[in-house]
């Protein structure tokens, strides 16, 4: 079994937290998840990604904006404190070099087509 890394541990605790808040304002995930209006998903990063002139520090915040949105609720995307820890995480993995690398392979993946 593999130890727990500090980014681990990181998505971990934003989960809990971003849960916390969405129960707290009474955020109605099912209205959301129905695709009213926000934009996630696969779809929209590999776009992004086979756009051309597009940074891959902007297709990396969107494919780590897209996992948390997908995990935790897309109604949280437009939320300042969101694109916060989306900020966050995205540093988190870029000290990480083995997840670094691994984000970095998957961006290539999607630029390619796969």
């Amino acid at each position: 079994m593999e130890p727990v890394s500090n980014t681990d541990r990181l998505v971990l605790l934003l989960r809990r937290k971003l849960e916390e808040r969405a129960k707290s304002a009474g955020a109605s995930r099912s209205s959301a998840r129905s695709g009213q209006g926000v934009v996630t998903g696969r779809s929209a990063v590999r776009a992004l990604a086979a756009a051309k002139g597009v940074d891959e520090r902007q297709v990396r915040r969107a494919v780590i904006q897209s996992i948390l949105a997908d995990q935790l609720g897309p109604e949280l995307m437009n939320d300042a404190k969101f694109q916060q820890i989306v900020s966050r995480v995205n540093d988190a993995i870029t000290e990480d070099q083995r997840a670094s690398s691994l984000l970095s392979r998957l961006i290539q993946d999607l630029r390619e087509g796969r």
